[in-house]
């Protein structure tokens, strides 16, 4: 297994105020490199959300020392049932059923629509938390009781991606959220701050 006990941080989020078409989004990705491999936890930080639309399907990001190629190692996430009315059941921890893919902005790509890749896509997209009620009281039929796209990751999931040539100096230099059932629907990320080694 891999030490992270020189790894490098960064926190990278979308820019304040982002939306897409079914209405405002939030979500963050933490990075940790460390020798030949990158430590992902990705989360949606927007609230009882309406739409399926506003549910993250995933992220890419470019490295700087430039690598396109990886493998996806251990990954967990708590699956949650969305039922009608907006309550909810947690299956626990599980796989997160995403997968991970070159992308063709020469980085690499968590993504859970890439079915070619053998990811769950539409389910399992990645849904920010309730209201404070403890339900999901703006939920629409794309999220409430949708047998498609349920179960969900809930919350925050944590992947481990190897990546030959990594150090813990290496650095993420751009990151982009892709958001909604169908590919292509992008939210640009930042990444604030020095690296914070650990």
């Amino acid at each position: 297994m891999c030490s992270v006990a020189f790894a490098a941080r960064q926190d990278c989020t979308t820019q304040p105020g982002a939306a897409v078409g079914d209405g405002p989004v939030s979500a963050e990705a933490v990075f940790t490199t460390g020798e030949g491999f990158i430590s992902i936890t990705l989360s949606n930080l927007q609230a009882d959300p309406r739409s399926a639309g506003q549910l993250l399907n995933g992220v890419a990001f470019t490295l700087s020392e430039g690598q396109t190629s990886g493998s996806l190692g251990p990954n967990s996430a708590n699956l949650r049932q969305v039922k009608s009315g907006g309550v909810f059941t947690d299956f626990g921890p599980s796989s997160t059923g995403w997968a991970l893919a070159s992308d063709s902005g020469a980085g690499l790509r968590l993504c859970v629509l890439c079915s070619n890749l053998g990811a769950a896509g539409p389910s399992h997209l990645l849904i920010g938390g309730p209201a404070g009620s403890g339900r999901y009281e703006s939920a629409n039929g794309s999220i409430a009781g949708n047998r498609p796209h349920n179960p969900f990751t809930a919350e925050s999931a944590t992947f481990l991606v190897y990546v030959p040539g990594l150090t813990e100096s290496s650095t993420v230099t751009s990151v982009t959220f892709f958001f909604g059932t169908q590919d292509g629907i992008t939210a640009p990320g930042f990444c604030g701050g020095t690296p914070v080694l650990e």
